[in-house]
């Protein structure tokens, strides 16, 4: 792995632990952390000895916990204006981000959230603390949501920089939960925190704030037990699911299986051919 100025990652056997590591920026997205993250996952994807990827962020200076504060927009590189000069952290500040954003970066957010989405390793988001906006992005395009009880989750883009997520919030968030629930929080901006996450189905379980990375790698030990093709296969034809008719669907469950078969019938070590040609 090359060395990394803006994320940690943690090997603990078969699971990989990436931290957004920029606590005194609330562990915002900046162009560097983004362009390291993509590269981590990728790397960590083709390790055949890492099996789950959790997701997590560091704690403020504090102690008290942070996921991510969203994009960074005192980050020259994300802004289209001529100077490429970077903007105020306030709400006109904000706004003006959402107007400057170059296409670039808009499009570069999308392409590595929708990597981390179909990745064939399954991947956990960790979550405490600030976790808005681009953060919200993040977390939606992991397969597994575990949340402290500090948690506060919420989305910027409509009430206080009158734009709409461009990295799959307007999609993701409504098929995880349901879409007038999504319109609501979108709508208000207003914070969602533990239990509502849950109640809500977009966290699958809370934990103590001081057990939260604990438990998350406990479960993600569970995971890398199992076959990782079986794994890899299932996250294929549920990534699917809501893409496709239920019988398209079937088909795609009978194909992988046929593959996963075959491979234990030749008991090759290699896992087979992802169907959806990832």
């Amino acid at each position: 792995m090359p060395a990394n100025k803006n994320i940690k990652i943690d090997m603990n056997d078969a699971v990989a632990i990436i931290t957004l590591n920029r606590p005194k920026s609330l562990n915002a997205l900046s162009m560097e952390l983004i362009d390291e993250f993509f590269v981590a996952i990728q790397q960590l994807e083709k390790d055949d000895k890492i099996f789950v990827v959790i997701v997590t962020g560091a704690n403020r200076a504090d102690g008290r916990p942070c996921f991510c504060a969203g994009a960074d927009i005192k980050d020259r590189k994300m802004s289209n204006s001529p100077k490429g000069e970077p903007l105020e952290h306030t709400l006109d500040g904000l706004r003006d981000y959402a107007n400057e954003m170059s296409p670039e970066h808009q499009s570069r957010y999308n392409e590595v959230f929708s990597y981390l989405a179909n990745m064939s390793t399954p991947t956990i988001a960790a979550v405490d603390g600030i976790c808005t906006t681009g953060g919200l992005e993040l977390i939606l395009s992991c397969d597994i949501r575990f949340v402290g009880e500090a948690v506060q989750i919420s989305d910027w883009h409509t009430k206080n920089l009158q734009a709409i997520g461009g990295a799959g919030v307007t999609t993701r968030l409504p098929k995880l939960i349901n879409a007038a629930k999504a319109k609501e929080i979108l709508w208000s901006g207003r914070i969602v925190d533990a239990n509502e996450a849950v109640d809500i189905g977009l966290a699958n379980q809370k934990f103590d704030s001081n057990e939260l990375l604990a438990e998350s790698i406990k479960f993600a030990e569970q995971i890398a037990q199992m076959s990782p093709y079986a794994i890899s296969a299932s996250k294929a034809v549920i990534n699917k699911a809501n893409e496709q008719s239920a019988q398209e669907n079937i088909r795609l469950a009978q194909v992988w299986s046929a593959l996963i078969a075959a491979q234990k019938e030749a008991n090759d070590s290699s896992p087979p051919s992802h169907p959806l040609g990832k």
